[in-house]
This record gives C-alpha cells, sequence and structure tokens, in this order.
C-alpha cells in the first residue's frame, strides 16, 4: 500500500509540476493558469518503484489528478482546493492536508517538491529560490538544480517543450513524458 501512495503522491508533484506551456515563455511573461496534461511517470524511491499514466487538470484554484496503473485503472486521485490537499486511494481512508508538501510528508515521511515542479516541467527555476542553470547548444535548459533537486532534461518537443525530464534528489528519482499538454 506504501507503494500506492508513493505513486500517488508522485502524481500529485508532477501534477502540480505538469504546466507546460505550448511554447516556452519569454523572460518576463506569465505562465498559463489553466491547463490539462496527459503523460507517463515513472518512479524509483529505494527498492520501490513504479509507473503508471497520468491525467491532469490544472486551475489557479485548484487541481484534479489522477493517476492511473499501467492495466488502466485509477490508482489515486488528487485534488487540490481553497480548502487544501484530498488524497484517494481505493480501499483506503481520504488522507487530507493543507498543501500538498504537508500531504507528501505525512504520508511519505518525507516532502517531495510538488512547488518547484510546477516550474520545472516549463524549464523554468521557480524565480522566487535561487538556481543553477546549464543550457544545450541550441540554449534550451539541459539541466536545473534548485532546493537539492537536480532535474535533467533529455528530450524537448517539435515545439520547444520539454518533453522527457528526470528529477532527482538523494534515493529518489522521478521520470516523467509529457504525452499531450493542452492551454485552456
Amino acid at each position: 500500500m506504501r507503494a500506492l501512495a508513493v505513486a500517488a503522491l508522485l502524481a500529485l508533484i508532477l501534477g502540480g509540476c505538469a504546466s507546460v506551456p505550448p511554447s516556452p515563455p519569454a523572460a518576463g511573461s506569465s505562465v498559463p493558469d489553466r491547463w490539462t496534461l496527459q503523460g507517463r511517470i515513472g518512479v524509483q524511491s529505494g527498492e520501490q518503484s513504479m509507473s503508471g499514466q497520468i491525467r491532469w487538470q490544472h486551475r489557479v484554484d485548484g487541481d484534479d489528478l489522477m493517476m492511473i496503473s499501467p492495466l488502466g485503472q485509477g490508482v489515486a486521485r488528487i485534488v487540490r482546493d481553497a480548502g487544501g490537499v484530498v488524497l484517494e486511494i481505493p480501499n483506503q481512508p481520504t488522507r487530507r492536508a493543507r498543501d500538498a508538501d504537508s500531504l507528501t510528508q505525512e504520508a511519505l515521511g518525507y516532502t517531495l517538491p510538488v512547488a518547484g515542479l510546477a516550474w520545472w516541467v516549463q524549464a523554468r527555476p521557480d524565480p522566487a529560490r535561487p538556481f543553477e542553470a546549464t543550457h544545450d547548444a541550441a540554449g534550451r535548459l539541459s539541466q536545473l538544480k534548485q532546493d537539492g533537486w537536480t532535474i535533467d532534461y533529455l528530450q524537448y518537443a517539435a515545439d520547444a517543450r520539454p518533453r522527457k525530464l528526470v528529477v532527482t534528489r538523494e534515493a529518489l528519482e522521478i521520470r516523467l513524458v509529457a504525452d499531450s499538454w493542452q492551454a485552456e
């Protein structure tokens, strides 16, 4: 059951981070506040690993993220609104917390970078925090280091959005492939 909680919470993280705009925003421009992402996720935490699909809708005032097993079954649903964050896992009590970081700390015993991932999947650092960035020959972000996390950008889509990225810190590795993203 802990693996399901890891999967669900990692989906939350990636959901929080999966705000990939249709094209990279210019410096100083705003990030889309309404979007939908569908993709794949793989997580390795110590000896535990999981993979699946994510379907996530983001709005300024909330998120609705569904984690789906490779066989197409719903594994977890995470909903964020003004009242906080709710995690629903089949056959388990609903978990609630004031924010995603508190929820991941409670369910997993450590905090996952939910807020940072919202920027990182866009190939942008959180502008409010210090960072180190490395760019490739085309000027795209190839590696970002922020808040103790390392984000490697493995592939970009034709429209210059990050398509594949790996987020690592200590014994945790999160792989994300963005298959479909729409700004609304």
